[in-house]
């Protein structure tokens, strides 16, 4: 009797075994790295939303994305969740991390805006309130930089942060690599305003600056920024003109990096171009002035983000 029970759940045994030794044979030969698949899924600082990067091993490359918006802006917030999504950006180098935030001034008075944020909080946790007014003087941009080391800690948990808006489309693949090779120490970068040696440029500027579309500061300077005082005598102008003079006055950003042409604005049909507005070229970084959705389609065409997923002939279905 109990030879016969042996050798009828034998063949089981052997599934057992041999689905036990498939498995281990997965994990180790094609999931190797320290735990590299279920890192993916994880951001590079502790909380919050992120492109790209593991947490077993530290990410060789970690980036804070800061984009300036408004509480009523919701339409344009989700249009750029999607345009960053992990499933859009060619994730070349899985030890890069990018962690993008949306930051908004806290003095939202309109109840609809208030509920549909907090909505955007609880399914995305992507947003960054600061204590701040809406304004395009540089009280915004100081409270975001100035609040970043209270909300992420001191101990260095990004390389780089970038200040953005939401009209800049950001190339992320270019803009990692335009970075990688730039010091992670006192750094200033972005598009340097006056550019042409000012010939194209007839207003006051205190000291060259980097433009608000998109500009990135080395961690040790956002900590600097955050506990200095000098800003305070210093906001009454446009936030990214106060940033330059500020970082000259304080003898800080030396490594100082301008990216043109592939940082500019978008060029209307009606306008000409200058050193920091052109027509759309390949090796783009950023683009700015997007502010309507015709623009956006024109540019992620141009740059072929959909792929020409739908075709007006044909039906569609996509599981």
């Amino acid at each position: 009797m109990t030879h016969s029970f042996i050798s009828k759940d034998r063949p089981y045994l052997y599934l057992l075994v041999f689905s036990c030794l498939f498995l281990l044979l997965t994990f180790f030969v094609i999931y190797p790295n320290d735990l590299r698949l279920q890192s993916l899924f994880s951001p590079c600082s502790n909380s919050g939303p992120s492109v790209a990067g593991p947490v077993s091993v530290k990410p060789d490359f970690r980036m804070l994305i800061g984009i300036l918006t408004t509480p009523k802006t919701f339409e344009r917030r989700h249009l750029l969740r999607h345009v960053y999504s992990k499933s859009l950006w060619p994730d070349k180098n899985v030890t890069d991390c990018l962690d993008i935030r949306f930051a908004i001034c806290n003095n939202i008075t309109n109840e609809e805006h208030l509920t549909m944020l907090e909505l955007e909080i609880m399914a995305y946790n992507d947003i960054i309130i600061l204590n701040c007014t809406e304004t395009i003087f540089f009280d915004k941009t100081h409270s975001y930089f100035s609040s970043l080391p209270d909300i992420f800690g001191r101990d260095w948990p990004y390389d780089y942060v970038m200040k953005t808006d939401d009209d800049t489309y950001l190339r992320l693949d270019a803009l990692v690599a335009s970075l990688r090779d730039k010091p992670r120490t006192d750094m200033y970068y972005g598009l340097d305003i006056p550019c042409n040696n000012g010939t194209e440029f007839n207003f006051w500027i205190p000291a060259p600056f980097m433009t608000g579309l998109g500009y990135v500061l080395s961690w040790d300077v956002v900590e600097w920024m955050a506990d200095s005082e000098m800003p305070l005598d210093f906001t009454m102008h446009p936030e990214d003109m106060m940033l330059g003079w500020w970082l000259q006055i304080g003898e800080k950003g030396k490594n100082r990096y301008s990216n043109i042409p592939a940082m500019y604005d978008f060029r209307g049909d009606d306008q000409e171009p200058n050193c920091n507005r052109h027509d759309l070229i390949p090796d783009t970084v950023a683009v700015h002035r997007l502010k309507e959705n015709s623009r956006w389609s024109t540019v992620l065409k141009y740059f072929n983000v959909t792929h020409g997923l739908i075709k007006p002939s044909k039906l569609h279905y996509i599981p």
